[in-house]
């Protein structure tokens, strides 16, 4: 199993692992600076309990062509992909990195969102799964 920790380069040094952001059932995402272009960006993998799996080959297969297809969208409430590569046995999706705090967290540390705030929200979230939706991902 795969795990990168902070320090560790990828991509033939083109990528510096800061930390890992988070992850859940199926991937985990890393903020990385770019250092030949000196920005910061997130990486995302498979996770471990993926790797583990018997179909590891087919999850990978899948993780790719969802990785593709994302890069060929272009809207504004839509992270954007850079670019995919493989590190080892795992593929790789370098993605627009949104720096900031995460609406659980925000939720956790203010409460319920005022309809003034949450209808801006619902409105972008809307906007890019209607968007997504439309190119049948």
């Amino acid at each position: 199993m795969q795990h990168w920790a902070k320090g560790q380069q990828l991509h033939e040094g083109k990528y510096l692992i800061e930390e890992i952001l988070g992850g859940g059932g199926f991937g985990v995402t890393y903020r990385a600076q770019n250092l030949k272009e000196g920005k910061l960006v997130a990486i995302k993998t498979l996770n471990a309990i993926q790797q583990g799996k018997v179909d590891f080959v087919k999850r990978q297969g899948k993780f790719m062509n969802e990785a593709l297809c994302l890069a060929k969208c272009s809207h504004p409430h839509v992270v954007e992909v850079y670019e995919v590569f493989q590190e080892g046995d795992l593929w790789c999706m370098v993605m627009e990195l949104i720096d900031g705090i995460d609406l659980a967290d925000y939720l956790e540390d203010n409460g319920v969102l005022s309809e003034e705030k949450a209808l801006p929200i619902i409105q972008q979230v809307g906007n890019a799964l209607s968007f997504i939706h439309q190119r049948n991902l």
